[in-house]
């Protein structure tokens, strides 16, 4: 990594950030966690008109026009190349390569990996598509991955973190058992397991919700496959489906749950990537309970979090959890103290100024 000076550090630094934000997406719960961050430290972060911002977002965050010259420029890519021809040309033709960085989350500069009907390449020739763009606009791809890379070009950086300004709701009475909130984004499969395992103790979770875009049969075009979802089968099983959430309020609706999974899509699980959800969900006052699949668990949450973690037997796991809620509520806040201290927006906000 290139190591900022000490006088970069001291001055307020100018951060522009493009990418395809909706008011309902993660990354954008994400970018309001770098603006306050940025507030805090006293940078100036702002969101680039060259990408796309919502209206909400717009009225919620700083706009930085084309005309504005950030000392870094951190384009956000996920799921499909966003940016237009002409939006990349202006991009080159204004903003030096070095003062651009590319933040990878979807493992997009990287070989084809398969695993469970999930892949980083949907298409033969996707992988040699991004690694061309990403290689035109930049020499620092950044990936949220913990593991090894091979990839001298790639650089670790976690990106999503823990918002130390959003203060912990401690919600007493809590309108659900157990709640996720999130897209359907390459969930279904897990969501539909969990479901399942935990019929025999629906008793003890009675109350059940998700909340966010796709789990009611729409699904997004051309991803179609990713977004399905059965709403006869959620219905059938009593599970309570809402539409996304205000803006920013992602910490606060999960702090209405007892209970709150984080899952993670099978390609992740493969390529040791982390996702906004793994923070987020410490975050709010309830207690995560964590998919086996997320196999950085322990190396993110350090070992107490084995406690959280489904077994082979989960059912038992949660019923564990709730005849011992305050104990597990305690542990869980725990977690959230050291990822408070190593994992926040400012912790992040600087590690991104030393690409400077």
């Amino acid at each position: 990594m290139k190591r900022v000076n000490h006088s970069i550090s001291k001055t307020k630094v100018r951060i522009a950030f493009v990418g395809n934000f909706h008011y309902n997406s993660g990354s954008s719960n994400t970018l309001l966690g770098y603006v306050r961050a940025g507030m805090t430290l006293g940078h100036d972060v702002r969101i680039s008109e060259f990408g796309f911002i919502d209206e909400i977002i717009k009225a919620t965050i700083p706009v930085a026009d084309r005309n504005w010259k950030p000392d870094l420029l951190a384009i956000l890519y996920e799921s499909f190349p966003f940016l237009s021809s002409e939006d990349l040309e202006e991009i080159r033709k204004n903003i030096s390569r070095t003062k651009t960085i590319i933040i990878d989350p979807d493992g997009k500069y990287m070989e084809p990996y398969f695993r469970s009907g999930d892949t980083n390449h949907p298409t033969p020739d996707s992988f040699n598509n991004w690694k061309s763009l990403y290689d035109s606009l930049s020499d620092s791809i950044l990936q949220p991955f913990l593991g090894l890379q091979t990839n001298k070009k790639v650089k670790p950086f976690l990106f999503f973190g823990i918002d130390n300004n959003i203060p912990i709701s401690n919600v007493k009475q809590k309108d659900f058992d157990l709640i996720y909130v999130g897209n359907n984004w390459y969930r279904w499969p897990e969501m539909c397991s969990l479901i399942k395992i935990i019929a025999p103790i629906r008793s003890r979770l009675k109350r059940l919700a998700l909340f966010g875009q796709y789990w009611s049969s729409k699904v997004m075009e051309d991803y179609e496959t990713v977004t399905y979802s059965n709403p006869t089968f959620l219905m059938k099983n009593k599970v309570s489906v809402y539409d996304s959430i205000p803006y920013g309020q992602v910490e606060e609706t999960m702090s209405r749950g007892l209970l709150n999974p984080i899952l993670i899509r099978p390609i992740f699980s493969e390529i040791g990537f982390i996702t906004p959800r793994m923070f987020e969900t410490f975050a709010a006052d309830t207690v995560p309970v964590i998919s086996k699949n997320v196999m950085t668990a322990l190396k993110l949450y350090g070992r107490e979090a084995s406690q959280l973690i489904l077994s082979d037997d989960p059912a038992n796991d949660i019923l564990r959890i709730l005849d011992n809620y305050k104990t597990y509520q305690k542990l869980a806040g725990n977690i959230r103290s050291v990822l408070q201290k190593n994992h926040s927006y400012e912790v992040r906000l600087n590690q991104l100024i030393n690409y400077i």
